[in-house]
């Protein structure tokens, strides 16, 4: 616990250097209400961490460690699944006995499957996919590289043969003999899962934290569900380029801060607003978690 805590506080400390703040020895206790009303007094030219108290970045971090936790959560229960695979195999009643479990780990799965070493589905769960089983999957980058690997390779965003947008997460199989023999995978709905983690730390009102993909700025999580699954591209963003600019800048930037105008969450009028954001630690696909304040 007290390594976990340590760790928390070097991620923070990592964070809030990385972007020129430094907390200062009398900081006073978080207080959302203390912190907030003060945005708006804020100009959007002097937008920057030296103009937020640490708190504020406080709350990203914390958000984004959060993320974090979650995620290792399902780490371990693949992990331990590909573990009891091993003695079980990854055909038949005890195998689904094991994905049967593997499922409680996150209240957002969709469903967890085992695939042999030809990217074929062997066993389902829940039922309701079903009719998956026998798919070959390896035309899925994440799934085929798995495959070739033989390596764990994180969480990534795919369209799903189920027919929907998760991120799903493949661990590989071995025998006893330590032979490969396949992946076990947990797949998730992506805005059930951020919604449970990140509610605790939503600011409200215009003001909010979401997750998007870096190479393209898909909307992964956003608390406007409108938005969730839009791009750089989509016709909603193109009369905003600071908008624009500050996606190409994520794309690249792993931490970072900027200002940009874009609708407020009601969309009846745009708002200036101003965001910090960061990496979530993950082999896959590269997220950013982003913290939106309004400025108006």
């Amino acid at each position: 616990m007290i390594n976990e805590k340590l760790g928390a506080i070097m991620l923070a400390m990592g964070l809030l250097l990385s972007i020129g703040i430094v907390p200062g020895q009398e900081s006073e206790p978080f207080n959302q209400e203390a912190i907030f009303p003060e945005l708006g007094a804020w100009d959007g030219i002097n937008f920057e961490p030296q103009t937020a108290s640490g708190e504020t970045l406080w709350w990203l971090v914390s958000a984004s460690d959060a993320v974090s936790a979650n995620l290792a959560k399902v780490e371990t229960a693949l992990m331990d699944a590909s573990i009891a695979l091993s003695e079980t195999g990854i055909d038949g009643p005890k195998t689904k006995e094991v994905l049967s479990r593997l499922a409680l780990a996150d209240p957002s799965v969709i469903d967890c499957i085992t695939i042999d070493a030809t990217g074929t589905v062997l066993e389902v769960e829940t039922a309701s996919f079903e009719s998956v089983k026998g798919v070959n999957l390896k035309s899925q980058e994440h799934i085929n590289n798995t495959i070739n690997t033989k390596l764990y390779s994180g969480f990534h965003l795919i369209k799903a043969v189920e027919g929907v947008y998760a991120i799903d997460s493949e661990m590989p199989v071995f025998d006893r003999n330590g032979t490969f023999i396949g992946t076990v995978s947990f797949m998730f709905n992506n805005s059930k899962f951020f919604e449970k983690v990140l509610s605790p730390f939503q600011p409200g009102g215009n003001s909010k934290i979401w997750i998007s993909k870096a190479d393209d700025a898909m909307i992964i999580y956003d608390t406007d569900p409108s938005q969730i699954l839009l791009n750089e591209s989509s016709p909603v963003y193109q009369n905003y380029p600071e908008l624009l600019v500050l996606s190409d800048r994520m794309s690249v930037e792993r931490t970072g801060y900027g200002t940009y105008e874009f609708l407020d969450q009601s969309h009846g009028e745009a708002i200036k607003k101003g965001c910090y954001w960061t990496t979530i630690p993950n082999q896959g696909t590269q997220m950013r978690i982003v913290l939106t304040l309004e400025l108006q």
